[in-house]
C-alpha cells in the first residue's frame, strides 16, 4: 500500500510538471536583418571609364552636322551666287548611301541617321518630305541671292542684315525643322530610351569587355555630344551639350547633369542600383529643362527682333522644335496637353505668331519647369 501511495505521488507531480513545461513558451528567435552593405567605389571625374563605348552615337552626331550644313549652305546675304540643295544628298545622307559625307569614315561605319529616328509623330515621313520643299525653296532663292523671296503662304528665303534662312510657306525654316526635330526625334529619343529603361539591360554578362547596361548608358551620354572632361573642358561641343553650356549660367546645368552621368555609370558597374536609379532621375530631368531653358531664350530673342523677319523666324522656329522634342521623353515632366498648348502659342503660320502668345509660352514654360525666364540668357 506504501508503495503504491508513492507511485502514485510520483506519477502526479510528473503530470504537473509536464503540464507546467507545455503551458510555458519558448522565447521566439531573434532576427537581425543586416543590411546590404553599401558598395565602395570612386566615382571618377572625367568620363573615362576603361570600357567605355559610345563610338556609334558621336559618329550620328557627325553625319547630322554633315546634313544640317549642307541646308545652312543656302543661307547667304551677300554672296552673288547661292548653292542649291540636293534631296537626293539630303536623302544619302539620312541613309547613309552612296558615300554621301566629306568625312570617309562615316560612309563605311555601317550607321544611319534614319533607323534611329522615331517615326511616332510622322517626323520621318515629314523630314523625308522636307528635303524636297528645301531644295525647290533654294532654286528659287538662287536666282535672287541677296533678296527676300519668302512671304506668308510662300516658300524661298528670308534676308536680313543680321542673317538669311530658307523657310517653307508657313515661315519655318527648314534647316531648324530638321536639326531640331533630330535633336528630339534621334538624339533625345534615342538617349531618352536607354536611361530610362536602364535597368531592363543586363549587367551581367560581358561581351566585349562591357555589359549591356554600361553600354547602353555610355550611348546615352554620346548623345549628349560633349567632351570626356565636361565641363572643364567645353571644346566642341555638340547640340544638346552646346545647349547646355548656353544655358548654365542660368540653372546650373553643366555639373548637375555630369555629376549625373559618372555617378550612373560608376554606379552601373559596380552593381550599385540605388545609385544609378538616382543618378538616371537627374540626367532625364536636368536634360529636359535644358530645353525649356533654351526655348525661352529663343522666346525672348523672339521679342527683341520683331522687325528682323529673318531672325525672327529662325529662332521661333529653334523654340518651336525644343518644345517638340519633349515628346520623345516616356519620363517627362511636362504633360502633353501643355505641349499642345505650347505649340498652339507658335500656331501654324510663324507669320501670324503675337507678343501675347509669346509670353504666355514663355509663363508656362517658367512654371512647368521651376524657371525664372528673367536669369536665361
Amino acid at each position: 500500500m506504501k508503495n503504491l501511495f508513492i507511485t502514485l505521488t510520483l506519477l502526479l507531480i510528473t503530470l504537473i510538471f509536464t503540464n507546467c513545461k507545455k503551458d510555458t513558451k519558448e522565447p521566439e528567435p531573434i532576427v537581425i536583418n543586416n543590411p546590404a552593405p553599401t558598395p565602395s567605389y570612386t566615382i571618377p571625374t572625367s568620363y573615362n571609364f576603361a570600357n567605355a563605348s559610345f563610338t556609334s552615337s558621336t559618329q550620328r552626331l557627325e553625319m547630322m552636322g554633315e546634313l544640317i550644313n549642307l541646308i545652312k549652305s543656302t543661307h547667304t546675304t551677300t554672296s552673288p551666287t547661292q548653292p542649291t540643295i540636293s534631296a537626293a544628298v539630303l536623302q544619302n545622307m539620312f541613309v547613309n548611301s552612296a558615300s554621301p559625307f566629306s568625312t570617309s569614315s562615316l560612309n563605311i561605319n555601317g550607321l544611319q541617321i534614319k533607323d534611329q529616328t522615331s517615326n511616332s509623330f510622322m517626323f520621318v515621313t515629314e523630314t523625308e518630305a522636307n528635303f524636297i520643299e528645301a531644295q525647290a525653296a533654294s532654286i528659287t532663292s538662287a536666282a535672287n541671292p541677296t533678296t527676300s523671296t519668302a512671304s506668308s503662304g510662300t516658300k524661298g528665303k528670308l534676308v536680313s542684315p543680321a542673317r538669311a534662312v530658307l523657310v517653307n510657306a508657313n515661315g519655318y525654316e527648314y534647316k531648324e525643322v530638321v536639326e531640331k526635330g533630330l535633336m528630339g526625334a534621334c538624339i533625345f529619343n534615342q538617349a531618352m530610351s536607354r536611361i530610362n529603361n536602364i535597368a531592363s539591360y543586363d549587367n551581367s554578362t560581358i561581351t566585349n569587355s562591357i555589359t549591356a547596361q554600361e553600354k547602353a548608358w555610355d550611348e546615352a551620354f554620346g548623345y549628349f555630344g560633349v567632351p570626356l572632361s565636361f565641363p572643364t573642358s567645353t571644346i566642341n561641343l555638340k547640340y544638346w551639350g552646346n545647349y547646355c553650356n548656353a544655358v548654365n549660367v542660368a540653372i546650373g546645368s553643366n555639373s548637375t547633369i555630369m555629376n549625373a552621368f559618372l555617378k550612373g555609370r560608376a554606379a552601373i558597374s559596380n552593381k550599385d542600383n540605388t545609385a544609378r536609379d538616382e543618378a538616371k532621375a537627374i540626367v532625364v530631368s536636368t536634360w529636359e529643362k535644358v530645353g525649356a531653358a533654351k526655348c525661352i531664350s529663343y522666346l525672348k530673342a523672339a521679342k527683341n527682333n520683331l522687325s528682323d523677319q529673318a531672325t525672327l523666324h529662325h529662332v521661333l522656329s529653334e523654340g518651336h522644335g525644343f518644345v517638340l522634342a519633349f515628346k520623345y521623353n516616356t519620363a517627362k515632366t511636362i504633360s502633353d496637353a501643355d505641349i499642345n498648348l505650347l505649340l498652339s502659342y507658335f500656331g501654324n503660320n510663324l507669320y501670324n505668331i503675337t507678343t501675347t502668345n509669346i509670353d504666355l509660352a514663355i509663363a508656362k514654360l517658367e512654371s512647368v519647369f521651376s524657371l525664372n525666364a528673367s536669369l536665361i540668357p
